[in-house]
């Protein structure tokens, strides 16, 4: 079992790395089951950081339900939606790895804890790690966007910040930021 973990953890550190395409993950719908709930699980603990856990929640599975509704469309329209089970494995696993990382530095940086109005050279270190970490995120969805559909890198990171756009949107519509 921990040989199979550790095989899965490398396929998608090695997309990650970006050598790796979502077609080299299998296609399997109990992995892609599993990938989306331990990717929802993490999503819902770094909202929970800055959101009431019901509002952590709801963040959560909106982000797992956008996940595979933007997906589905974008392979739909491009015909390939066979890459579906595939594509969003991928994207759940490499984000997996991505809220593994960013875990610590939302808490290292002080996220949800109450503002003394001074940022310090740590947090902002911090900040800028967390910024670098999105970058890759992106780079990263882009990359496997490109595989998926067949389409350029340049389209690929289009498509993945068009993405963060809309999971952003979606959160902000359904739960607005409340003013302290």
């Amino acid at each position: 079992m921990l040989s199979a973990v550790k095989v899965l953890f490398l396929a998608f550190f090695n997309i990650c790395r970006l050598s790796k395409r979502p077609q080299d993950i299998p296609a399997s719908r109990n992995l892609l089951t599993l990938c989306l709930a331990v990717y929802g699980l993490l999503s819902i603990q770094l909202a929970v950081l800055s959101q009431p856990l019901d509002k952590a929640i709801l963040a959560g599975v909106l982000e797992v339900v956008l996940i595979m509704i933007f997906s589905l469309a974008l392979l739909q329209i491009r015909g390939k939606s066979v890459r579906w089970v595939q594509t969003v494995t991928a994207l759940a696993g490499t984000g997996i790895i991505i809220s593994a990382i960013a875990m610590p530095l939302y808490i290292f940086i002080g996220v949800g804890v109450e503002n003394t109005g001074t940022a310090s050279g740590f947090q902002a270190l911090g900040l800028l790690l967390l910024a670098l970490l999105a970058c890759w995120n992106i780079t990263i969805m882009g990359h496997i966007l490109r595989h998926a559909l067949d389409i350029s890198m340049f389209s690929g990171i289009v498509l993945a910040i068009t993405y963060i756009w809309v999971i952003f949107s979606f959160t902000s519509a359904i739960m607005p930021l409340e003013a302290n």
